[in-house]
């Protein structure tokens, strides 16, 4: 059953937008993908969280200041702490202020977090270009399947076409006696199985175009259709380079090698950060404040003296210097510098990983794309002597040579081939141009 493609629509975990334009290259499909791929949007917002990391690092570098408020009520016996005296019936004392104090110097740690930090950010920006380029990846490959299945369906309707004008001349044989019946009986088969093959590529082109907007995380685009672009295979064996060449540029331009070797670096921080708690720490203190006490007694006149003048009266200031030299903490910094360590060899590990699996993808694809080349030029010959084979097949039909089953024989065998070079244009594009995207060259077909 043929597809019908209806208005766009972008619900709710959608973006919600109407499109009239009905016509796309492969760098509007790869702009729209981007802009609705959840897994796109993901590695943005942990992007952000990175940035909010670096914030708080900085922050550590900052004094901390805090206003105190408190007020106590004492119902048993208790030092006032604004008189000094005993007390044994109900006293409300208040404290206000504010307090400081500023670590100046803590082994370099907060250094190294903020720099550990640093490298977050600048790591989770190439998470979200890696995840850009997977998906600018899947829409190319979804793309370039949409402009094969075209092809297909063109191929099938000459097919038809050729069949349609065999027929008719068929019918004329027929009644001038030169072919049978039953010849003409086999081309009528051979027809309706080619109408066939037209409703079956038009069911996987479809299916294609359905395939590329769930791709772009789109409901539907009514009367979609794609960009056809020029393309000549030949002109890409012009540009090839070596598998060490391209591995080497890989290294130089994948995401996910920088963001290894950035995680590497920053693990390095991260230990020096953990190497810094067993350091002392010099720290600064400052206070300024004021207290109310119920049994605050102006002597003189034997009342409790009023708030105003006990703040005024009990106003103190404070500025001090503290050292802390860490010696036992439950083993605390002593586990975090050896995870810090075994983090570290983590992302050496890592590192190493990326590069051997960009090694591995492409040698396959130097690989593949090679082998694609040789199917492609073999199916181009091949594709030139049946249709040779085709023309004389068709004139020996014409005068009585051979009989139908041949000649349809021989039009099938034609079709296969068409059939097989498309696919094998599309795949070797495909793949050149995946070796293309690991020397850091943009997607395109251009």
């Amino acid at each position: 059953m043929k597809l019908k493609l209806v208005a766009v629509l972008f619900f709710a975990f959608v973006s919600i937008k109407a499109f009239t334009q009905d016509v796309f290259s492969l760098q509007d499909c790869i702009e729209l993908g981007l802009r609705n791929n959840l897994n796109v949007q993901r590695a943005r917002l942990n992007a952000e969280l990175a940035k909010q990391d670096l914030v708080s690092a900085k922050g550590q570098h900052l004094p901390s200041v805090n206003l105190f408020l408190q007020s106590d009520f004492n119902f048993g016996r208790t030092i006032d702490p604004f008189t000094n005296t005993f007390a044994t019936d109900e006293v409300r004392s208040d404290a206000y202020g504010i307090q400081g104090r500023w670590d100046i110097f803590s082994g370099a740690s907060r250094y190294n977090r903020y720099k550990q930090a640093n490298m977050g950010v600048a790591a989770s920006r190439y998470d979200s270009d890696k995840a850009r380029n997977d998906v600018s990846l899947n829409i190319t490959s979804a793309y370039l399947q949409i402009l094969f299945n075209q092809e297909l369906l063109s191929i099938a309707e000459q097919q038809v076409n050729l069949s349609q004008g065999q027929v008719k001349r068929s019918k004329q044989f027929v009644a001038a006696g030169r072919i049978s019946k039953g010849d003409l009986l086999d081309l009528e088969a051979q027809l309706a199985r080619e109408e066939l093959n037209v409703v079956n590529a038009s069911n996987n082109l479809d299916i294609s175009k359905l395939r590329l907007l769930l791709i772009m995380r789109v409901d539907s685009i009514e009367d979609f259709s794609v960009q056809k672009p020029i393309l000549n295979v030949e002109d890409l064996q012009k540009n090839e380079a070596t598998s060490s060449f391209i591995y080497y540029k890989a290294l130089e331009s994948l995401p996910e090698i920088k963001s290894a070797e950035i995680k590497y670096e920053a693990s390095e921080k991260g230990l020096n950060a953990e190497r810094g708690r067993i350091s002392p720490t010099i720290s600064l203190r400052g206070s300024v404040g004021s207290g109310y006490s119920g049994k605050n007694i102006d002597f003189t006149t034997g009342q409790t003296k009023d708030f105003g003048t006990q703040v005024t009266d009990n106003f103190n200031q404070s500025i001090g210097v503290s050292l802390t030299m860490p010696i036992l903490n439950s083993l605390s910094t002593h586990t975090a510098v050896s995870r810090a360590k075994v983090t570290q060899e983590i992302r050496a590990v890592e590192l190493q990983q990326a590069k051997n699996q960009v090694n591995e993808t492409v040698k396959q694809a130097y690989f593949d794309a090679n082998a694609s080349k040789k199917k492609y030029e073999a199916n181009v010959k091949a594709v030139q002597a049946i249709k040779e084979s085709f023309k004389y097949a068709t004139k020996r039909y014409e005068v009585g040579n051979i009989n139908g089953v041949e000649y349809n024989q021989s039009k099938t065998n034609l079709a296969r081939a068409e059939a097989d070079l498309v696919q094998a244009k599309y795949d070797y594009l495909f793949k050149f141009k995946i070796l293309e995207f690991y020397q850091g060259k943009p997607l395109t077909l251009k």
